[in-house]
């Protein structure tokens, strides 16, 4: 069974939504937020971990990384209808330039899956990443 990571929705904005995500360090920080992303478009614990893709994501930096990323699967529910289940980082540079991601999920079924919210973007207003009681926090807002 797939488990939803420690997230919550952001109410108080008039964007679609947003999310404030926790890890206990960087790739779980990614992971969880791409969980949870996931989550907020379907039910994520009905999907299966059948399928693998690996995504490679440049970018200028944290917390700008973090915004690519989560594009970059809102990109493949979109255009591939892949949903993502399983997050596992092979690589991460410390600045936030590149991730090397395993992705493993199925094809969207609406049917098997459900149908929440339609993100179209991760945006960089109020994109916030930092460290609090030794863990990492990140807040993403979308559109």
């Amino acid at each position: 069974m797939i488990s939803i990571p420690p997230y919550e929705p952001i109410y108080d904005i008039t964007a679609d939504a947003g999310i404030k995500v926790w890890g206990d360090d960087l790739r779980q920080l990614v992971c969880n937020s791409i969980l949870a992303t996931v989550n907020e478009m379907v039910d994520l614990s009905k999907v299966e971990p059948k399928d693998e893709v690996i995504l490679e994501v440049e970018s200028a930096g944290f917390p700008y990384l973090l915004a690519d990323i989560l594009n970059e699967i809102l990109y493949l529910f979109d255009a591939k209808k892949f949903v993502p289940a399983v997050c596992e980082v092979l690589q991460l540079e410390p600045e936030g330039r590149y991730a090397k991601l395993l992705l493993k999920g199925e094809k969207y079924n609406p049917s098997k899956h459900g149908k929440k919210l339609l993100l179209k973007a991760a945006t960089y207003h109020r994109l916030r990443m930092e460290k609090e009681n030794n863990r990492y926090k990140a807040e993403i807002i979308f559109d």
